[in-house]
């Protein structure tokens, strides 16, 4: 695929405005938890780590080296993963309290699975002398 380089920026630039957005809503405090506001919890700021992997995973897109291209897989698998732990620990239900998940919370696994799936198909050139 000869664009898989600019879809895997643009689908890294919208991760990052995903953690932005409301990920899950705890209804019985009225706290809403994004990547980087979570309010009273002790989740920490999930979407500080998709970050620096969204901002590795843009340069490494952006370089035409083919040791860019493997690293590249190694930050998408990690943002991927990242994006499971976070939909596992902001989903878990806590003495008795479920959050209610927002659609945000899907989207950030399937844009990171998206964005992995954009590393394994960079243009390269491969008839160089």
């Amino acid at each position: 695929m000869k664009h898989s380089q600019t879809i895997g920026i643009l689908l890294t630039l919208f991760l990052l405005f995903l953690t932005t957005q409301p990920l899950v809503i705890i209804e019985s405090r009225h706290w809403v938890i994004t990547g980087w506001k979570v309010a009273g919890t002790n989740f920490g700021q999930p979407g500080k780590f998709m970050l620096y992997m969204g901002v590795m995973n843009i340069v490494l897109f952006a370089l035409p080296f083919i040791t860019a291209k493997r690293f590249n897989m190694a930050f998408a698998i990690l943002n991927f993963a990242w994006a499971i732990r976070n939909f596992i620990v902001l989903s878990a239900c806590s003495m008795g309290e479920c959050p209610t998940k927002q659609w945000t919370l899907y989207a950030c696994i399937v844009v990171s699975f998206a964005i992995l799936i954009m590393t394994f198909l960079p243009k390269i050139d491969v008839n160089k002398k």
